[in-house]
């Protein structure tokens, strides 16, 4: 292949898979700036290894790995650039949200928005290799055997980790949610 047409049919898998992949950067990242960074990342990798593409697997599959992978040296340089003292611990990134309005009152907006604000808090503060099966099966739908397949793991192994991050997820979403009504509760 000469390098125009490797060009020519590397853009029309970015046409054809840079939403996807930006939207699952995002649900796995929980943060519009860095999925920028990791999908820019990404795609260059994949642009360097578009030869090396066997086929064994969909361009999405294979550009999902990818991204993982970016992801995952972000993580690491993240956590050494912290312990390092270069980045502070308490700081808050602006998130992206995603705000539908679906007819409800600006009581039941603000009702929602909360939840969810607090559902993504709690996913986001889940240990990446949790966080991460989270964000595939139900953020981006993948199948328990396609998120396997882009971990290079067993399926019972991702079965293990959805299970341990829904149990988590759980006892904190519930331990927030009773402080929650503890505290609206007037004391007599």
């Amino acid at each position: 292949m000469s390098g125009q047409e490797k060009k020519q049919e590397f853009a029309q898998v970015v046409d054809d898979q840079y939403e996807r992949i930006f939207r699952a950067a995002l649900s796995v990242t929980g943060d519009r700036h860095i999925a920028e960074e990791i999908v820019q990342e990404t795609f260059l990798s994949a642009f360097r290894r578009f030869d090396g593409f066997s086929g064994r697997s969909s361009v999405f599959t294979w550009l999902y790995r990818i991204m993982l992978n970016n992801y995952c040296r972000y993580c690491r340089k993240k956590s050494l650039l912290r312990r390092l003292g270069f980045v502070r611990t308490d700081a808050n990134p602006s998130h992206a949200r995603n705000v539908v309005s679906r007819g409800l009152s600006p009581a039941a907006e603000l009702a929602n928005l909360e939840e969810t604000e607090l559902l993504r808090k709690a996913v986001n503060n889940l240990p990446p290799r949790l966080r991460v099966v989270v964000a595939m099966h139900y953020f981006d739908g993948l199948r328990l055997s396609d998120i396997a397949r882009i971990l290079n793991c067993r399926l019972g192994t991702v079965k293990s980790r959805l299970f341990t991050a829904r149990k988590r997820l759980c006892q904190t979403l519930q331990s927030k949610v009773e402080h929650r009504y503890a505290d609206a509760v007037p004391k007599s």
